[in-house]
């Protein structure tokens, strides 16, 4: 026996079945719309990030020259003009070629001060132009104060840093 559905019911179902059929139709597009949204919002945020990027100041040079010699120049007469500015003393700068990374080398310097210029004289180093980017710094007393006679403390700096060399052309093969 097969059940017979009453007139009275046919409208409602063909109705609940349209409705089901335009909401199957309505989901497709309002979920491209909710994945459109994200694009936009993801979008927006690289756009922000980008003109941030833009507005920032560009990052300082770091200490290069075209060959070793020039570098250590650069790095000494870098040195003395901060020395200058504070009360430290320079004493003398070299180079230290490295086999691993030929291109950045080793630069060594020794300075004699008071705390507060060899202070002053490393963060200049490290955030001013050119950028020289420390290795290593090591402090010692070269002279200890004398309260007697109003002599401050004498300190030794020795660094080391890496300067910036081009890298050498290429050889061209001859045919």
């Amino acid at each position: 026996m097969r059940a017979v559905l009453p007139a009275a019911g046919r409208p409602l179902l063909l109705g609940l079945a349209g409705l089901g059929l335009a909401a199957a139709l309505g989901t497709g597009p309002v979920l491209d719309a909710l994945a459109a949204q994200d694009d936009i919002a993801m979008a927006r945020d690289r756009l922000a990030r980008a003109q941030a990027a833009a507005l920032a100041p560009p990052a300082p040079a770091p200490l290069s020259a075209a060959d070793e010699a020039g570098l250590v120049a650069a790095f000494q007469s870098r040195l003395t003009a901060l020395a200058a500015e504070r009360s430290v003393a320079f004493d003398g700068a070299g180079i230290q070629p490295d086999l691993s990374r030929p291109t950045l080398p080793r630069l060594s310097a020794s300075l004699r001060g008071t705390a507060e210029g060899l202070h002053g004289l490393l963060d200049a180093l490290e955030t001013g132009i050119p950028l020289v980017v420390l290795e290593e710094a090591e402090i010692s007393v070269e002279r200890p104060a004398d309260p007697e006679i109003g002599r401050a403390t004498v300190l030794r700096l020795t660094l080391t840093a890496r300067g910036v060399l081009p890298p050498a052309p290429a050889a061209k093969a001859i045919p």
